[in-house]
């Protein structure tokens, strides 16, 4: 892989033909099928932290999407060991047409980005720069569902607005006696205002909030009207609507090991984590002079 500024890192691995796209990385040290199907990695480069995935193959039960979201997987090791119960993870990413690379020195690649941000690369036969700059702005269309959705039935009906949304979200609502109804990220309020809601989830998703101003419209006009939950990018657009602004972060952050206080009790949370965007403090309403 050759990155923007001209670095190259070898590796080993199956490419059909030449991919792009923003080098990011996470520390999780378990769930890789999640990673790699989770639609907030749309259009990127992860790498793994932890030296050996692939040990115990792929959970098809438990994944984050309906297809590989990413754009391709470095990794230190390959470990595919046989487990006798799921398929590999490399036979698994060339079914999704998703080049999985392995011996590259991970260590240096993710301290490289810690120190100059997140990078272009592109993955290649020979070493070649990208030719990108950077990623499309508004991917969310792309990884939201079409068209509306109902699952689950129960006495609590509960709205996502599907910006990129994880399947365990909607998994977990299921579970505990939800029934969930996911709208395209371009519903209209007043659509799912009319959709006899007790309240609303803005989903997590790729991109940059900021140029996602229809959405944060059609946000505006929900709000005081039901209970609204922002995860991730839906936090950062419900910031917005309420006034607030967002900026990015020089290489985000993506794990599942992420200490957050709470700061009202002081209790520590382990906490999952995927974003590049974060609310500018400074902008929220009350810290304004």
């Amino acid at each position: 892989m050759t990155l923007s500024d001209g670095s190259f890192w070898s590796g080993n691995g199956a490419l059909a033909k030449p991919v792009e796209g923003e080098v990011v990385f996470t520390t999780a040290a378990c769930g890789y099928p999640q990673t790699l199907t989770d639609p907030s990695y749309c259009g990127q480069i992860v790498v793994f932290a932890f030296p050996p995935i692939g040990i115990y193959g792929v959970d098809e039960d438990r994944l984050e999407g309906r297809r590989v979201w990413l754009t391709a997987a470095l990794t230190a090791s390959l470990d595919e060991t046989e487990n006798g119960r799921f398929e590999h993870l490399s036979s698994w990413m060339g079914k999704n047409s998703r080049p999985l690379i392995d011996s590259i020195d991970t260590r240096q690649l993710i301290l490289k980005i810690r120190k100059y941000g997140s990078l272009m690369g592109r993955i290649d036969f020979v070493p070649c720069r990208p030719s990108i700059t950077e990623l499309p702005k508004d991917m969310v269309t792309e990884v939201s569902c079409s068209e509306i959705e109902v699952s689950g039935t129960g006495g609590i009906s509960v709205g996502i607005l599907d910006y990129g949304v994880k399947e365990n979200i909607i998994r977990s609502f299921i579970s505990r006696g939800c029934r969930v109804v996911r709208f395209p990220n371009l519903t209209k309020a007043e659509d799912i205002l009319s959709a006899g809601l007790d309240g609303i989830i803005l989903s997590n998703g790729p991109g940059d909030p900021a140029v996602l101003d229809r959405e944060v419209g059609e946000i505006r006009k929900i709000l005081g009207k039901l209970p609204l939950l922002g995860v991730c990018l839906g936090n950062q657009l419900l910031a917005r609507a309420c006034g607030a602004g967002t900026h990015k972060l020089d290489f985000g952050h993506r794990g599942v090991n992420h200490p957050v206080v709470e700061t009202v009790t002081g209790r520590g949370i382990l906490t999952s984590q995927n974003h590049q965007y974060a609310v500018s403090e400074e902008s929220l309403p009350w810290n304004r002079s």
